[in-house]
């Protein structure tokens, strides 16, 4: 596009007019001159000569076509200004360039000012609403001073520009090494990434160091945590030991008068912290001023990352020790273990040492003398065997022990608690089952030596009275087993091959069933039949007892309604219940709900208790059981005489039947027995309970107790138990 004679008026009008002026600065603003006419070119640069805007000069770039100045750009990354003309080498050159500064070269900062010769050839409004310019004018209204002027407008907005993505630069890299910190859990690499992130920020090579100072102990030396490579020969060492003075001398100054020190050589940034007092050394001096306030954001947050970093610290130590006796636990133990397989020296035995009783010491006498008594037994372990074996508290009531055979033999540990504790100035007599494992025993991890030594300390907990026992594979097996079977028993009860069979009780008075008890039976998938005496305990020790207990509610429920619909309305069904079952708050509610369902009359349910039931907890017991009698349920003593004495709660029971255990009518043909039948039939008879003997094998039984005025029996010489159908069809054979 040529020039005409309108356009000097733009180039030389009013120059007495003044640019806004600041402190000068060897930089200037690259203007960028866009025209395909070169005398623009020339004299836009001669009018402008001279100019400082915002302190700085302007430096002057040029291209004759849109297509250049796309090029232009695509080499040049600090053009502000771009004074772009419209029409060159096609009518739309210049918005077509502008299009692809923004859209291809994503330039989004530089400003663009459209000049154009021919007014009216693009309208203003429509050109400002489409494209992303600064300014849109006529050359012939923009002389100088309107032409500085639009300048100084587009240079503040690119400036302004400029500032916001240099603070989203900070923040962006503020954030990033924030959460960087705040992830790393290791000191050295802590401090390195300080360093890294320092450097990053601030555009400058990593050379640097961090150190510490512990303020809460006196008299701590400044300790290096890291730093870039030619530090790292000193991490975890005091900072006196670093090879340079000059370094020493700038982080004491810099901890001890807790300030920032920059020289001309080097810059240290002072880190505050609760606990610790830090120094950030770099060795450089980075335009501090140009970060402001971003650079305290940046210190603040490697203090509070060194919070955390102090804390993991403080967390592993945490995580491997007792809080309550200072021993390892059970982690800190398993790690030692660890080293016990790998490092003969640390001894030939692993034993774990229980406490017996210890959970009535903590329901009896509170929680807070059974800790005193845990912290006097870690004591009294630490004291004969801290100086030559690892002791831990493995969990609320059993300690570990790691030494030789001769230190911690069943005799050594035996005698270590012959003398009572001494616990809230009392003497505590304690006794101690024990779990050895030896080395010559093959065990691969530090688990596997802890379970050994657990499966040997469940062996020595099988005797009633304190015990030791060494691992034997046979242990092991036998552990094995049980949880096979407690597999296979989840597995057939969810299949449905559990069945509940029924022994009828005879009345001596009528020679007919008056009921019967419910007997579980567990027939396998291949046949085979499990007795009650293994695959009960199971039950219970891995807690499926609940769920198979309400199951036998259920059917119990089930046979009574089938056997009134066939018309029998006078058998009673009773049910055995475990203490399990009695610990279960909702069992109660959930035994009640049952029999409404099933729409049966409460009369024909029977609970069999045990006395070991009624001695787990007799005051709740009792109250449990009186809800149930409540509800109409019948409540049968089963066993009685053959655990806990229960004569003290015998008139609080709301029992209506007692049974004799076959213990008992077993020894009836000698003196003593019979005595303790008569005696138990005699109470039952006095309290006005119905009396059922069980085991009933032999006529001779039936001919005394029938003498000693017993009502019910139960036992092999009338019926054996059997399934569903054939108590049907035993009820059926009966005579009217």
């Amino acid at each position: 596009m040529n020039s005409t004679g309108n356009d000097d008026i733009f180039l030389f009008a009013e120059e007495n007019e003044e640019a806004c002026l600041t402190s000068i600065d060897e930089y200037g603003w690259h203007i960028l001159i866009v025209d395909d006419d070169k005398e623009i070119h020339t004299v836009t640069q001669l009018a402008l000569s001279g100019v400082r805007i915002l302190g700085k000069p302007l430096l002057f770039g040029h291209a004759y076509s849109g297509k250049d100045s796309v090029e232009y750009l695509k080499s040049h990354n600090d053009v502000a200004i771009v004074l772009m003309d419209v029409v060159m080498e096609n009518d739309n050159a210049g918005l077509d360039a502008v299009k692809q500064i923004r859209d291809e070269l994503h330039r989004d900062d530089t400003r663009i000012i459209l000049r154009t010769g021919q007014p009216g050839y693009a309208p203003e409004e429509q050109v400002v609403q489409e494209y992303d310019i600064n300014d849109y004018k006529t050359k012939t209204e923009l002389t100088r001073n309107k032409l500085v002027t639009t300048l100084i407008s587009a240079l503040r907005s690119y400036k302004q520009i400029c500032q916001i993505k240099q603070n989203h630069f900070y923040l962006e890299h503020i954030i990033l090494a924030s959460t960087s910190l705040q992830q790393q859990h290791q000191i050295n690499q802590f401090a390195k990434l300080v360093i890294e992130h320092f450097c990053l920020l601030t555009q400058i090579l990593p050379d640097g160091l961090l150190a510490i100072k512990n303020t809460l102990a006196e008299k701590t030396p400044i300790i290096v945590m890291g730093g870039s490579q030619k530090y790292q020969q000193y991490e975890n060492q005091a900072l006196e030991l670093i090879d340079n003075d000059r370094i020493i001398r700038q982080v004491s100054l810099c901890i001890n008068q807790k300030q920032n020190i920059i020289s001309e050589q080097d810059t240290t940034l002072f880190i505050n912290n609760q606990k610790y007092q830090a120094a950030l050394y770099i060795n450089a001096t980075p335009n501090l001023a140009e970060l402001g306030s971003y650079i305290e954001i940046y210190l603040a947050n490697i203090s509070i990352a060194l919070d955390n970093i102090t804390l993991i610290k403080e967390l592993k130590i945490t995580a491997f020790t007792d809080k309550l006796t200072g021993l390892q636990n059970r982690a800190g133990f398993i790690k030692s273990l660890n080293k016990f397989i790998e490092q003969p020296s640390l001894g030939d035995t692993v034993v774990l040492v229980d406490i017996c009783h210890f959970s009535e010491v903590n329901h009896g006498l509170s929680q807070e003398i059974g800790n005193q008594l845990l912290k006097a037994c870690a004591d009294r372990l630490q004291d004969e065997y801290g100086e030559s074996c690892q002791i831990a508290r493995i969990n609320a009531d059993v300690f570990g022990i790691i030494g030789s055979a001769d230190k911690v033999s069943p005799e050594k540990i035996e005698d270590t608690f012959s003398f009572p504790l001494l616990v809230a100035n009392q003497r505590f007599p304690i006794y101690v089952n024990s779990g050895f494992y030896q080395r010559e025993t093959t065990a691969q991890t530090g688990l596997q030596v802890l379970k050994y030594a657990d499966i040997a300390l469940n062996q020595a907990k099988q005797s009633h009275a304190p015990s030791f026992a060494y691992f034997d594979e046979a242990f092991e097996q036998k552990m094995a087993w049980r949880l096979g079977m407690v597999q296979q028993l989840r597995a057939d009860f969810q299949a449905g091959r559990l069945q509940l069979w029924l022994q009828p009780q005879i009345s001596l008075d009528t020679q007919k069933a008056t009921g019967c008890e419910a007997l579980l039976r567990w027939k396998t998938e291949q046949g085979n039949m499990i007795s009650p005496d293994i695959f009960i305990p199971i039950a219970e020790h891995s807690g499926l007892i609940n769920e198979i207990g309400d199951w036998v509610i259920e059917e119990a429920c089930r046979h009574i309604k089938q056997l009134e619909n066939r018309g029998i309305h006078n058998i009673n069904i009773s049910v055995n219940v475990s203490i399990a079952q009695f610990r279960d708050p909702t069992f109660i509610s959930k035994l009640c709900n049952t029999i409404d369902l099933f729409n049966v009359s409460p009369e024909q349910f029977g609970l069999e208790i045990t006395e070991s039931i009624l001695m787990d907890n007799p005051k709740v017991i009792i109250e449990s059981l009186n809800t149930l009698k409540q509800h109409g349920i019948n409540i049968s003593l089963d066993d009685f005489g053959t655990g806990f004495s229960s004569l003290s709660y015998l008139n609080q029971l709301p029992i209506t039947t007692m049974k004799v255990d076959r213990s008992f009518i077993n020894e009836m043909d000698t003196t003593n027995g019979e005595v303790i039948v008569e005696t138990i039939l005699a109470l039952g008879q006095k309290l006005n309970l119905i009396t059922i003997a069980e085991g009933v094998e032999t006529q001779e039984q039936i001919n005394r107790l029938t003498e000693l005025g017993c009502n019910i029996i139960q036992g092999y010489f009338y019926a054996k138990p059997m399934p569903f159908d054939e108590f049907q069809a035993y009820l059926s054979q009966q005579p009217s």
